[in-house]
């Protein structure tokens, strides 16, 4: 399973980053955006599923 997440330049974002990190979260994609007055970053993470018995999907 596949999520995002944009961390902006003034941090924004970073501490939902964090949260995702500790759940098991790789990132697995970051792209930048540079904006007129501001850089952005594009965060994809991806996590393996597991099924409801806690063992992974295949």
């Amino acid at each position: 399973m596949q999520t995002s997440l944009i961390i902006e330049s003034n941090g924004r974002g970073k501490n939902e980053l964090d949260r995702l990190l500790e759940e098991g979260w790789v990132v697995v994609s970051v792209t930048p955006n540079h904006g007129k007055s501001y850089n952005d970053f594009l965060v994809i993470l991806e996590k393996e599923e597991t099924s409801k018995s806690g063992f992974k999907k295949e």
